[in-house]
C-alpha cells in the first residue's frame, strides 16, 4: 500500500473516531426488521480485539492516491446516499447469496458494490440496450460465461447464477489488467477497447483515475464503485441484515401466488427472493426456491394444496367461449366474470383465464414482476420476425407494428430499431 493510501485511512479514521465519540452508546443487535443505517463508526485502536475489516486494507482502494479515494468518495456520497434506503432495503432479499458466491470464489467482498451502480439492487433491472439483473449481463456475455436461459428461469436475473458469472469475468479482468480500477473499467466497456486504449496510453494507479485511458462515463463508474467501496470500507454506510433463505425443490404442479398467500408472505415476496423465474405458475416440472427461513415449514406444509385453482389457456383458432367453457365444464357466464371485459369474438393466441382441470392445455400465468408493460427499444436480429419479437415480448404482431408505422407484412432486417411496449420482460 502506498504512504498517501495510509494517510487518508488514518484521517479518516481520526475524523470518525471524534464523530462517534459524541454520539451515545447504541445496541450491538441489529434488528432484522430494521431498515438500512446510515452512520459512522468509530476506527478501533489497534488491539487484539480490532476488526480485520478495519485492520487489513481494501483490495479496491490499493495504490490509488488520497484525492481519488476522496473525490470517489464524494460522488457516490452525492449520487447514492439520497437512495440508499431504498437500494439497502432490496438488498436484503438477495445479498445474502452474493455474499456467499463471492466468498466461494475468493473475491474481494467490495465487489458487492458493483450492483449498487448497475442497478440499484433491482434484481429486475432490464436497460434498453437489453443488460439484465443485479449484474446487468449482456445476453451474449451471459451466454458465453455459462448462465442458463430456458422458458422456465433466466439466470441473467438469478441470484447464483448471474453473481458467479460476473465475479469470474471480474476475476478473469483484474488477472488480465493486474489492476481492480482497469479490472472494473473493463468490466464497464470491455476489455478489447481497454486493451487497445492502454496499449497506446500505459496506466497504472498512481497515474490517477482522472488519466485513465477510457471513456469519461467509464471512469465516472470506477469512481463511484471505488467511493462506494470506501464509504463501505470505513462503515460511512452499511448494508441491513439479509434475509436468510433456505433452498427448497418444489414438485408441481405449484402456483406460487396461492402458495405464498397461504403462508402470510408478503405480496411478490417469493418472486424478491427467486428473480429468475419467468413464471408464477409451474405445472409440469419441478422448481428449486429460496424460502425465507420465517416461512420455510409453513411453506413445506401448504405444498401439498399449493396446486392452481386456476390457469391460462391460449385461443385455438376455431375455439368460441362456448367451446372453451365445455371443455373446463363451467358456464359460459361464469367464463366470462373469471375474464372480465372478454367479447364474444376471440382471436388465435389470445389468453384466457380458466379452472385448472386441463392442464395439458394449460399455459402457465407469468412472474407479476414481469407482467408490467413498459417501451423497449429493441434491435432486431437475424431471424427475427414480428410474430417472433411478439411472442418474445407478451405482445401482438398489430401493436408492435403500429407503434413503429409499419404494415403486418412489413419487411423488418437485423440492426433495424423497433420500439415495443412490453407485456412481459423477454427471457
Amino acid at each position: 500500500m502506498h504512504a498517501t493510501s495510509k494517510k487518508i485511512w488514518a484521517s479518516l479514521g481520526l475524523c470518525i473516531l471524534l464523530s462517534a465519540c459524541a454520539e451515545t452508546h447504541e445496541t450491538t443487535q441489529m434488528d432484522m426488521n430494521a431498515s438500512a443505517t446510515i452512520h459512522a463508526k468509530a476506527a478501533a485502536e489497534p488491539n487484539e480485539q480490532t476488526s480485520p475489516e478495519i485492520i487489513q486494507p481494501e483490495p479496491l482502494l490499493q495504490d490509488l492516491n488520497e484525492s481519488d479515494i476522496a473525490i470517489s468518495q464524494a460522488m457516490a456520497k452525492r449520487d447514492y446516499l439520497q437512495h440508499w434506503p431504498v437500494i439497502a432495503e432490496r438488498s436484503r432479499y438477495v445479498r445474502k447469496r452474493i455474499v456467499q458466491t463471492i466468498e466461494k470464489l475468493n473475491a474481494p467482498p467490495s465487489l458487492q458494490a458493483i450492483p449498487i451502480v448497475e442497478s440499484g439492487y433491482n434484481s429486475y433491472a432490464l436497460s434498453h440496450a437489453g443488460a439484465m439483473g443485479l449484474w446487468q449481463l449482456m445476453p451474449r456475455t451471459a451466454r458465453g460465461l455459462g448462465v442458463i436461459r430456458t422458458k422456465h428461469i433466466n439466470g441473467r436475473r438469478g441470484v447464483e447464477q448471474a453473481t458467479e458469472a460476473a465475479i469470474k469475468y471480474l476475476l478473469e479482468m483484474h488477472h488480465r489488467f493486474n489492476s481492480w480500477p482497469l479490472a472494473i473499467a473493463a468490466y464497464h466497456m470491455g476489455p478489447y477497447g481497454l486493451a487497445r486504449r492502454l496499449s497506446k496510453t500505459p496506466w497504472q494507479a498512481g497515474d490517477g483515475l482522472d488519466a485513465m485511458p477510457a471513456p469519461a462515463i467509464t471512469r465516472a463508474y470506477v469512481k463511484h464503485i471505488i467511493g462506494l467501496a470506501a464509504l463501505m470500507h470505513f462503515h460511512t454506510i452499511d448494508f441491513p441484515e439479509p434475509y436468510e433463505t433456505t433452498a427448497l425443490l418444489v414438485s408441481p404442479p405449484v402456483d406460487l401466488i396461492r402458495i405464498s398467500e397461504s403462508c402470510c408472505m408478503s405480496k411478490n415476496d417469493i418472486f424478491l427472493f427467486n428473480p429468475g423465474l419467468n413464471q408464477a405458475q409451474y405445472l409440469r416440472q419441478p422448481i428449486m426456491l429460496h424460502i425465507p427461513k420465517q416461512h420455510l415449514i409453513s411453506f413445506q406444509q401448504q405444498i401439498e394444496r399449493s396446486a392452481p385453482k386456476y390457469v391460462s389457456t391460449s385461443v385455438r383458432p376455431g375455439d368460441s367461449l362456448w367451446s372453451i367453457a365445455h371443455l373446463h365444464h363451467i358456464q359460459v357466464g361464469r367464463l366470462k366474470s373469471l375474464n372480465p371485459g372478454i367479447g364474444n369474438l376471440l382471436r388465435p393466441g389470445q389468453q384466457i383465464k380458466v379452472p385448472a382441470n386441463q392442464l395439458a392445455r394449460a399455459t402457465a400465468q407469468p412472474n407479476p414482476l414481469l407482467s408490467k408493460g413498459r417501451r423497449i427499444r429493441y434491435k432486431v436480429r437475424s431471424g427475427d420476425s414480428l410474430w417472433s419479437i411478439a411472442q418474445r415480448f407478451g405482445t401482438s404482431a398489430r401493436a408492435i407494428a403500429r407503434s413503429n408505422q409499419l404494415s403486418q407484412t412489413a419487411l423488418i432486417r437485423p440492426g433495424d430499431t423497433l420500439w415495443i411496449l412490453a407485456r412481459i420482460r423477454p427471457s
